[in-house]
């Protein structure tokens, strides 16, 4: 009987053994690339980092109309913080001024996309161990961010739950509005005009009818009044059951690293397929997926101007009516 040459029983065995070790050094070369994909592109940035352990990044540059109301609200109601306005697939004289001016920092990426854009804006800001994310059609009261980071940090240290995010009570959002027309005691009045205010994420007046947010808007404004109603009762701590509109929110540098950073699809952006909304699927999803919920305080609120499909429709109240959008003093 024959048998095998020793050079053939000696190298199937180190076959066996190099094999599994090259796809996995593959894999974790593969893993790596993945990662940095996420967080690198070509950009422009006016740095005034300071340092601190708190980021406040608004993506804004695709709705000026709306500055003449969201910004000085925005500087009424800043914390002690880094601030860093980001526009994502091109870059604004208008805010580079402002925010040079403002002594805050400026991004600029060359890749339109909302994901790619927060992740380099983080990835700059290494000592941010809290962010607060904002888009620029949200209208802020004076304390709505720091109310915001209070709430997160006093939920955080309760440790009921580890919150994935926190966000604060925003009218024109599909799972904020029914409690808050509960508290405002409002809720049959929709329900007359709009039907059964359902919570969901889409396919409710109050994210795709424009008469529903205008509606909002005149029972609502000024934002100010309301922010008083609601300091004036208890405050309330829910929990997010459907994926959240992240117009504004408060969550950890650590959660960020923990969920894999935010999504980026280049295939889709390289042929023109869209992402939106990829980001607040992405952190919704992962915030069920790791027990690190999505929380909304009653203690924090901000206004949003309105979803896209309503915008067109909000505007002309905006036009007719801007002491409803513009900052109190009373």
């Amino acid at each position: 009987m024959s048998s095998l040459p020793n050079t053939a029983v000696n190298t199937l065995p180190r076959q066996a053994l190099i094999a599994p070790a090259v796809r996995g050094n593959m894999a974790k070369w593969v893993n790596a690339m993945t990662r940095r994909l996420k967080i690198t592109d070509q950009f422009h940035f006016d740095d005034r980092r300071s340092g601190s352990a708190v980021l406040v990044c608004m993506l804004a540059g695709y709705k000026p109309e709306l500055w003449r109301f969201v910004m000085p609200r925005f500087k009424r109601a800043l914390p002690d913080a880094d601030v860093c306005l980001v526009s994502p697939g091109l870059r604004i004289g208008t805010l580079s001024d402002l925010s040079r001016r403002a002594g805050w920092s400026y991004l600029s990426t060359a890749t339109n996309d909302v994901s790619l854009a927060q992740n380099v804006c983080y990835r700059l800001h290494a000592k941010a161990e809290l962010i607060v994310k904002l888009d620029e059609d949200m209208l802020l009261v004076p304390d709505s961010l720091s109310a915001l980071i209070n709430q997160y940090r006093q939920i955080k240290a309760q440790g009921v739950v580890d919150p994935g995010f926190v966000a604060p009570m925003i009218p024109v959002n599909g799972f904020c509005y029914r409690p808050l027309l509960e508290i405002l005691d409002l809720l049959d009045e929709f329900e007359a005009r709009f039907g059964r205010a359902r919570i969901a994420y889409s396919g409710t007046p109050i994210q795709d009818d424009p008469a529903a947010a205008c509606w909002m808007w005149e029972r609502t404004a000024p934002l100010e009044q309301t922010a008083r109603r609601l300091a004036a009762k208890p405050v309330r701590t829910l929990f997010c059951p459907i994926q959240f509109s992240t117009g504004l929110i408060a969550f950890e540098r650590s959660f960020w690293e923990m969920i894999g950073h935010l999504p980026v699809y280049r295939r889709r952006l390289v042929f023109g397929i869209s992402t939106q909304g990829a980001d607040e699927r992405h952190i919704s999803a992962q915030a069920f997926g790791t027990s690190r919920p999505g929380v909304i305080t009653t203690g924090a609120l901000a206004g949003h101007f309105a979803f896209e499909a309503q915008h067109a429709g909000v505007t002309p109240l905006m036009e007719r009516r801007p002491e409803l959008f513009a900052p109190s003093t009373a």
